[in-house]
């Protein structure tokens, strides 16, 4: 942590340094070139403060003096950023404040003086740098190549040492004829492998015929009833949301427990509670799961024996460490999984098994060490890893063994992808995290700089991706090119992060003001479900991020923190920003998100050094003129909300932009703003632009629009939404078109019910949604040579009456969605068409009443979604749903989701067919 505030305040000094408002008053009070010279003195001990950290456990000598230099170097960032805020005042008030600037001045003297004490203090002690401990006085050499996955995720066949659990646990689940709802624990200490095998198993069973509803729910330590049955039926619902009771978010317990009763009823449901450590946990939800002889199966992972003893003795599945053979098996396989032989060289057997033995056999341990020591090739290097591996030999528990081998992961971590890291401890606990909004956070916080060609953006993206690779963020799901887009961090590593930062008063989480104490240094600021009683709010001078998370606070809070950094609200439930915000001049990131805030301060134009603006289902209708002052912002989301009822966010409407929009030259991101002339011209000048949605599209501005498009180079994302249905958009004059589009959408009809003959020279394009377009046969001809192209919707979009797919077209498509073809009767998949297409979805195409043709043809299809298709295809398919025997034995069985109106409620049923026997 002491080496990131070097690191931090390097890169803030820098910023700093580019203010010229004050330039002069700086350099009389001499504080200009103190904070570079005291900059360059803390870089000067980044090598020692990266060894002394790690030792701060062991060594109370080095532990001392990390704390001294953090606080030192805190003192520093204050200066920083009051330097930067004095300066970002402009000249005439900086004049005004000369008595701050003084005041400034001696509290860098004071902290250049403790400094320079503190360096005289690490020879005086012989506090050592790790360089010092090498023989050859070289640091340790590190291998860059890519990590192995998780074994705590690998496929199937690469889980080693639970092969006997999981056949029992298949056989509980799967050939178990008991009628009876059936509780089945997983028990183990932490790390040692319960949600990998349960996981494994879950996602097998669940995509089987075998259960008619599954739920996998992680259960929180500080759970309530109310928000266990919510997450469940949430989960429930989550392929078809809106068939989700409407008010679940405002129903009480007992309004929720008839819900899932309702929606249970006489179904076999699979349900798995993951990471159970109070018994109670069960007790207050399953007045929910009433057993209707159905075969139901619960399943709970825990630590705790007393919660596993919930299921019968003869269904509870003890999960212990791994015995040496299989630990060892398990180590190679994950610290040489890129070697052909996945074997222990013999010159570092001796160490391996020393390193192996303190592992204790917990497969989360084993795995930890193994992706950190898949870096490192010599001998000296793995002596390191075991000499630097601490923990109490005492302990029974076997907890601080792995969090000691988990921190050594995170220590061993370069700087720029620890400090990115340590931020993620930000989050509540089994909160998703967005990777954009995670990337935007940390380029805010002053995390990323940029480096050569590529931006802060796609630098931080690498940093991400590269955390992912070491196991230390987990990809919860995907986007349609494969990309994580939403995370998750493992509770020991995240509790890990936490322990860190809190007794650093780095982070503090809080429920409750009594939290809130004045005393502490606290940098960081996250209320989680914070409940305020409207008491004064202690002074925190220090703060530099306040992320509120369903929160209930009062706004004038917001403006208290002068030096405030990042302001990040989701779903508190305010309406007004205070218009003293606008005086938060070193803010970076503001973000609104899913909240009821209807306007912005009229002189947000302050915020000169703003880059993020998120005000995403927020209910802000039009911004202030003032915002055309901020050159430095980068992405700017807007998307109001037309309720403020928080469950029904839908349909958003976009927002109307100021004049002006051309002064904003750093844009990348532009959602989802209304356009008119003035608005399309503007577009040109913002070159950066990699994302961009436009709203109320018309003729007479798209040759304006055309000429603005052209000029950024750089455009990856592209939604075009037309004024009505009157408006014909004609995209031909769009050259050069944006060869480097990845997603596309349009709305509208288009010219000549053609797409424009540049469409052929999108290699890059990977989705594309055409809705109400009206396009012929031809046009779809020629989305069918697409290279890249993996997901394809047509919303309304031909009239067609037939539409057949040759050999040989879609290459790679792995989604086909053919929504609301009125006049389509006819579909067929010639042999050789869409090889790698997943999944189908075919919906409101009321003519279409028969099964396509050739859908056996499909030969990676896994899934057909129909909505409020015709009875006669439902039937049809219903007909020759596929016997148990047939489902379990033949891969071209795919499962077939029904969703449909019927009284007002949305329902849905899932079938299985055989492709090869379902008549045509």
């Amino acid at each position: 942590m002491a080496e990131m505030i070097a690191i931090s305040l390097s890169a803030k000094v820098a910023a700093a340094l580019s203010h010229n408002a004050a330039v002069h008053l700086s350099a009389l009070v001499a504080i200009r070139s103190g904070i570079a010279a005291a900059a360059r003195d803390l870089e000067l001990l980044r090598a020692f403060l990266r060894f002394a950290d790690s030792r701060c456990g062991a060594d109370p000598l080095a532990s001392a003096w990390v704390d001294q230099v953090r606080d030192v170097g805190f003192e520093l960032e204050d200066v920083a950023d009051e330097y930067a805020f004095l300066s970002g005042s402009g000249f005439v008030r900086a004049c005004a404040n000369l008595s701050a600037w003084f005041s400034l001045s001696g509290r860098l003297r004071k902290a250049r003086l403790r400094l320079r004490d503190l360096s005289d203090a690490k020879e005086r002690y012989g506090i050592r740098s790790a360089e010092a401990y090498s023989p050859n006085g070289a640091a340790v050499a590190v291998v860059s190549r890519k990590l192995a996955e998780a074994a705590h995720f690998l496929d199937e066949e690469e889980i080693v040492g639970f092969a006997a659990h999981r056949r029992l646990l298949m056989k509980w689940l799967t050939e178990d004829s008991d009628s009876r709802q059936t509780l089945v624990a997983v028990c183990g200490m932490g790390g040692v492998g319960k949600t990998t095998l349960v996981t494994n198993v879950y996602k097998e069973v669940s995509a089987s015929h075998h259960f008619d509803c599954a739920a996998w729910v992680a259960v929180s330590k500080n759970f309530t009833s109310e928000d266990l049955l919510r997450k469940i039926s949430k989960e429930l619902h989550r392929d078809v949301r809106a068939s989700m009771p409407r008010d679940i978010d405002e129903m009480d317990y007992r309004s929720l427990v008839e819900a899932l009763h309702g929606h249970l009823a006489k179904k076999r449901c699979l349900l798995l509670l993951d990471d159970v450590w109070d018994a109670n946990a069960w007790y207050e939800i399953r007045n929910a799961f009433v057993d209707d002889r159905t075969g139901s199966r619960i399943i709970i992972t825990t630590r705790s024996q007393d919660v596993a003893s919930l299921a019968a003795s003869t269904r509870i599945i003890m999960l212990e460490p791994l015995p040496a053979q299989e630990a060892w098996s398990l180590f190679c396989n994950t610290t040489f999984r890129e070697d052909a032989t996945r074997e222990c060289p013999r010159h570092l057997e001796g160490w391996a098994l020393k390193i192996l033995s303190r592992c204790c056999g917990l497969p989360l341990a084993i795995v930890s060490i193994g992706n950190l020591l898949a870096l490192k090739k010599t001998e000296f290097a793995w002596k390191n890893v075991h000499d630097n591996l601490e923990w109490n030999e005492s302990s029974d528990s076997g907890i601080k063994q792995v969090s000691s081998i988990l921190n050594l992961s995170i220590d061993d971590l370069p700087y720029q992808l620890k400090r990115c890291f340590l931020h993620c401890g930000i989050y509540p606990e089994d909160f998703p995290i967005k990777r954009k909004i995670l990337i935007r956070l940390w380029i805010a916080e002053g995390y990323i700089e940029e480096k050569g060609q590529s931006t802060m953006e796609e630098i931080a993206d690498d940093y991400l991706n590269q955390l992912v690779q070491r196991n230390l963020l987990q990809v919860m799901l995907k986007n349609e090119f494969g990309r994580a887009k939403r995370l998750c961090i493992h509770d020991l590593i995240r509790d890990l992060i936490l322990e860190r930062s809190t007794k650093e008063g780095f982070i503090v989480f809080s429920r409750c003001p009594p939290a809130l104490e004045s005393g502490k240094k606290i940098r960081h600021l996250i209320l989680d479900r914070y409940e305020s009683d409207h008491l004064p709010v202690p002074k925190m001078t220090l703060l530099r991020s306040l992320n509120a998370f369903m929160s209930d606070m009062d706004s004038s809070l917001l403006s208290r923190f002068r030096l405030l950094t990042v302001l990040n609200l989701w779903f508190v439930q305010i309406d007004k920003l205070p218009s003293s915000l606008s005086n938060l001049l070193n803010l970076r990131y503001l973000g609104i998100r899913s909240t009821l805030i209807e306007e912005l301060p009229l002189d947000l134009g302050k915020l000169h050094h703003l880059q993020t603006l998120d005000a995403k289902w927020s209910m802000v209708q039009r911004l202030p003129p003032s915002i055309t002052k901020i050159k430095s912002l980068r992405h700017l989301i807007l998307y109001r909300r037309q309720s403020a009822d928080f469950r029904y966010p839908s349909p958003g409407r976009p927002v109307v932009f100021p004049q002006g929009l051309q002064n904003l030259t750093c844009l990348q991101t532009l959602k989802y703003i209304e356009a008119d002339e003035k608005i399309v011209k503007s577009l040109g000048s913002l070159k950066h632009m990699k994302s961009l949605e436009l709203f109320g599209i018309h003729e007479s501005i798209l040759v304006h629009l055309a000429s603005s498009i052209s000029k950024m180079s750089g455009l990856l994302r592209l939604g075009i939404v037309s004024r009505d249905d009157n408006v014909t958009m004609d995209l031909e004059p769009f050259y050069p078109p944006p060869l480097k589009l990845q997603k596309l959408s349009l709305t509208g009809m288009l010219a000549r019910g053609k797409l424009p003959s540049w469409f052929g020279c999108l290699d890059n394009l990977m989705q594309l949604r055409l809705c109400s377009s009206e396009i012929k046969g031809d046009s779809v001809r020629l989305l069918s040579s697409l290279p890249r192209l993996l997901h394809l919707s047509l919303v309304n979009a031909c009239n067609t009456k037939s539409l057949t797919f040759p050999e040989g077209c879609f290459p790679v498509l792995k989604k086909l969605s053919l929504h609301e073809l009125r006049n389509l009767s006819q579909l067929e998949f010639r042999e050789g068409s869409l090889v790698h297409l997943n999944v189908l979805s075919l919906g409101r195409c009321d003519e279409l009443t028969e099964v396509p043709q050739g859908i056996e043809n499909l030969i990676r299809l896994d899934k057909m979604e129909l909505f409020e298709m015709a009875s006669g295809i439902i039937e049809k398919m219903q007909d020759e749903e596929a016997s148990e025997g047939d489902h379990e034995d033949s891969r071209r069985t795919i499962a077939v989701k029904n969703t449909r109106w019927h009284y007002g409620q949305l329902l849905h049923d899932t079938i299985y067919i055989n492709l090869f026997t379902v008549q045509t």
